[in-house]
């Protein structure tokens, strides 16, 4: 059963916002996008954003700078699922007062849509507990996600906004794998198939938009379906799966724009006769950007309050910051060494975010290493080695096609088809074979006391 869509208007509130700055108050010199000059209306997009605290002041900083920019354009926010994150200490323990102050700053800029993900419940223990705080900020909420509790979807299913003469109407889907949400939550969730329900949506309440626009939290696979039964004119906004891609279809846009707050995703939509016309950029957060402070001095705060000694204890020193997929690539190396393997293979999702220059300390290495695990091993043959990394190391594919949503890192070496390998990975990658992998009948055999985060920290301890 579902609720009914809402529809709403850009507020006089948002357009006096807009119209009451300019970019001198902000310090901005060059645009920041040049493609939004040329736009009717501009949609920023965030999606898997995990409490980043590193990043979070930059990101809504960034957001003001964009409103002031171009103070007559229309704007619309998303966030794509997955506000908050329990491995984050100071997230939990303070209630995620940041990330609410976070979310309420955006309702101030702008429209803000939010769409269920599986981490809305990482530290309020009741999707329709989040639905009702996020809609008291002022959030517009959709999902498609059922509460078993009351037989209703927990937030209408779709929303329209009003926006620069043009009504685009919004789409909200999740991931249907019920073992990626808490365990605390999973009995209250009734999960619907993302392709059928896009299907049945975009030819039922999107009637009469202008522009669809899909926030998918369901992951590259079901989103690759969906694109088959899309018409011109359509955007989907993916989540989930913490990728950075953009694929342009036969009239569509397609687009990831990354996780833990590392870059600022803005699409620019301009009318044309023959429909929308879509173009993305992103806007990364490197050290040097400008932060709000106001939300930058309540992180402080929040850090100062509730990391403890252990929180704070520096585990390693490193000259220069790593990115994800560099930083990954270290943890497979400290796994492949440990246990004397010839490959080791790591999901990507087990990892939130790169490794920063300076001190690293416990804190920091738990937004790295998300999640610990059992290490397991295997022996394979070269031609299995083979097919299991053509699989991997999906961050550098550059199409569609490459993409399989979940996916391992592994260092790369030459294979002799008819050589045995020793491979090793962790439990997740282990029990979801066939997804990381592509196979599951690899017996693999757990390696008794050692574990994940152990592991990749002695070897960090080591540098």
């Amino acid at each position: 059963m579902r609720r009914c869509p809402v529809t709403f208007s850009v507020s006089r509130r948002h357009l006096l916002q807009g119209l009451a700055v300019s970019p001198l108050a902000f310090g901005i010199g060059a645009p920041l996008l040049a493609s939004t000059a040329q736009a009717d209306f501009l949609l920023v997009s965030l999606a898997d954003l995990h409490s980043p605290y590193r990043n979070l002041p930059a990101v809504l900083q960034t957001i003001r700078d964009l409103r002031a920019e171009s103070p007559d354009t229309p704007m619309a926010i998303t966030i794509n699922g997955d506000i908050f994150e329990r491995g984050n200490v100071a997230a939990l323990r303070s209630e995620a007062a940041a990330d609410w102050q976070f979310v309420e700053a955006l309702t101030g800029i702008a429209p803000l849509i939010i769409n269920l993900g599986n981490h809305e419940t990482a530290i309020i223990d009741d999707m329709a507990s989040f639905v009702a705080r996020a809609e008291a900020t002022g959030a517009v909420v959709v999902s498609n996600i059922l509460d078993r509790r009351t037989g209703r979807l927990f937030a209408p299913s779709t929303a329209q906004l009003d926006i620069g003469g043009q009504r685009l109407g919004f789409i909200g889907l999740a991931a249907t794998n019920p073992f990626v949400y808490r365990e605390a939550v999973r009995d209250t969730l009734g999960l619907l198939d993302p392709v059928d329900f896009a299907r049945a949506a975009l030819g039922d309440a999107m009637a009469g938009v202008d522009v669809p626009v899909i926030l998918s939290h369901a992951g590259v696979v079901a989103d690759r379906a969906t694109l088959q039964d899309l018409s011109a004119g359509t955007l989907i906004i993916g989540g989930h799966d913490h990728l950075m891609l953009d694929h342009e279809g036969d009239g569509t846009r397609y687009f990831h724009g990354g996780s833990w707050g590392n870059t600022v995703t803005v699409v620019g939509i301009r009318r044309r006769s023959s429909g929308p016309e879509f173009s993305v950029d992103t806007v990364p957060m490197t050290a040097d950007r400008p932060r709000d402070e106001d939300l930058d001095a309540t992180i402080r705060a929040i850090l100062a309050e509730h990391l403890t000694d252990e929180d704070r204890a520096v585990i390693a020193e490193l000259s220069r910051p790593r990115d994800l997929a560099e930083s990954i690539l270290f943890a497979t190396d400290a796994v492949r060494s440990a246990v004397e393997a010839d490959v080791a293979f790591l999901g990507h999702t087990t990892f939130g975010t790169g490794l920063p220059a300076g001190d690293v300390t416990r804190y920091d290495f738990d937004a790295f290493v998300r999640f610990d695990g059992e290490i397991r091993t295997a022996t394979v043959t070269g031609e299995r080695l083979a097919a299991i990394m053509t699989m991997a190391n999906q961050h550098r594919a550059s199409n569609l096609d490459q993409r399989t949503g979940d996916f391992v890192h592994a260092r790369e070496i030459d294979i002799d088809p008819s050589a045995s390998y020793r491979i090793a990975t962790n439990d997740w990658t282990a029990q979801n074979q066939q997804a990381y992998l592509g196979t599951s009948d690899i017996a693999f055999e757990t390696v008794d006391g050692l574990m994940l985060k152990p592991t990749v920290e002695a070897a960090l301890g080591r540098l």
